[in-house]
């Protein structure tokens, strides 16, 4: 028989009526709201709990609308071991109360419950934590478990307000524990509330003593300070809660109402005519943009180049390179001529720098195979160092492959990685979506006038050329 099995055995051993009286804690006293729909606490959950060493003891989470309860003590979930707490759950209970039949000092610490209860697709979670402190005598002064805490409430809602505390059990003949309401005057007097809308309560046999004050319907007169008075023989400790008007807030007619529906009206077109404006600029925007740079773009071709691009790779890029990009690069148009670098990335500079002079651009293709099948960000970031280093026109790179991930390289001696390196560099990544691409290189090449048609023609040209090439192409 397990540990947990022995304690259960033990509750029934031990006394029905404490044992009923702890699993029955959470069907009494409930709020009224209580007996709506959803996930929620159903009576006042308390802060702090205490109990004397050797005695029983009976934490409560009492709620409704959960699909399950957890219990944690210290941080750490249910079950525990006995050197860190021999509570166990009573299930019988729905898991809204653990309980101990002989405490320790040990069982002393933060008891947890977390409620969770699903909601469509999403998961509700709500908590509620229990400082719980053992003795190893009884306290002389009550121990306060709960006073309400200051109210504010509308005329005619219903209310109540709750006192508890600890004061373990008396053995006088005649003297008791009590918690009674009472109600302070403007002028400093105390006086006694009925009877009638006080509810005493107690629980386990009488150690916690408490009292609950009604109000069914709240009026003027109701509003003010009480006073939970609870005395232990011998000694007595007050607690002041103020109930305050809440006052409702009345709707103001002006006689020149507000344009709410207008406003309105006119938000949802503007929302919806930029949310038009921002898929069309989505799907076509890359288009317009290299249709207006080669429109009103300026004209470079009064510049002592040669040519519009050279285009600069390693061997085994030659088909893709003159099989696919040289060509469509000439049907739109430009003046392209190519250059193979060797496989020595430190010598990318003195090989291009002579042609690149003589060119307004560099398209610089990048592939596993030009940096000897290493594709690492050390790699990548040398090329383009490399690169970088050239003079003159503007650089363009074409990765064949998805760059390296490179959040987490160590910064070099100027603080400087591949990923702030890209950020100063026009790279391309080669896509399947090649009209994307091709657009996106376009964009980054010198205007051309009258360039419509024949970028129309580039495009439609490079998805039929290209897309049955890339796969055997890129290395």
């Amino acid at each position: 028989m397990t540990v947990y099995m022995m304690l259960s055995v033990l509750i029934l051993i031990l006394g029905l009526n404490f044992g009923v009286a702890i699993q029955d804690y959470c069907s009494m006293n409930n709020f009224d709201g209580a007996k709506g729909n959803g996930m929620m606490f159903t009576k006042e959950a308390n802060n702090e709990e205490f109990a004397v060493v050797g005695k029983a003891k009976g934490l409560h989470c009492c709620a409704k609308g959960y699909k399950s309860i957890e219990w944690f003590k210290d941080g750490k979930p249910y079950p525990w071991g006995l050197d860190l707490s021999a509570f166990i759950i009573i299930t019988a209970n729905a898991n809204q109360t653990i309980y101990n039949p002989n405490i320790k000092e040990g069982d002393t610490g933060n008891y947890t419950c977390v409620l969770r209860s699903d909601q469509g697709n999403e998961t509700e979670f709500s908590s509620h934590t229990i400082n719980f402190k053992v003795f190893e005598k009884l306290p002389d002064d009550p121990q306060i478990t709960y006073v309400s805490e200051d109210r504010e409430a509308f005329a005619g809602d219903p209310l109540r307000l709750f006192c508890e505390a600890f004061g373990g059990k008396v053995d006088l003949p005649d003297a008791h524990n009590e918690a009674v309401w009472r109600k302070q005057l403007t002028n400093g007097t105390i006086i006694d509330l009925p009877e009638d809308n006080q509810e005493k309560i107690s629980r386990e046999s009488n150690q916690i003593f408490g009292t609950y004050l009604q109000f069914p319907k709240i009026e003027e007169e109701h509003y003010g300070t009480y006073i939970c008075v609870i005395t232990k023989p011998g000694n007595t400790i007050n607690k002041k809660v103020i109930l305050k008007k809440r006052e409702k807030v009345l709707a103001y007619i002006d006689p020149n109402p507000f344009p709410l529906k207008q406003i309105l009206t006119v938000s949802i077109f503007t929302v919806l005519v930029l949310t038009a404006l921002l898929i069309l600029y989505k799907k076509y925007g890359l288009k317009i943009q290299v249709v207006l740079k080669d429109s009103y773009g300026t004209v470079e071709d009064n510049d002592g180049k040669s040519s519009d691009a050279i285009v600069a790779y390693t061997g085994k890029d030659t088909d893709l390179v003159l099989g696919v990009m040289v060509p469509n690069l000439e049907k739109k148009g430009y003046k392209v001529v190519h250059k193979e670098m060797s496989h020595d990335i430190t010598q990318w500079t003195q090989e291009l720098s002579h042609h690149a002079q003589a060119s307004r651009r560099v398209i610089a293709v990048l592939s596993p195979s030009s940096l000897h099948s290493s594709w690492s960000s050390s790699n990548l970031y040398q090329a383009l160092k490399q690169l970088q280093s050239l003079t003159g026109p503007k650089l363009i790179c074409v990765a064949l492959k998805e760059l390296p991930s490179s959040q987490n390289d160590p910064k070099n001696s100027i603080g400087e990685t591949l990923a702030t390196l890209l950020k100063t560099m026009k790279v391309i990544l080669w896509e399947r979506n090649d009209a994307t691409f091709w657009l996106n290189l376009f964009k980054e090449m010198p205007a051309k006038r009258g360039g419509n048609a024949s970028m129309e023609m580039a495009t439609s040209r490079a998805r039929l050329t290209s897309q049955r090439s890339i796969d055997s192409l890129v290395v």
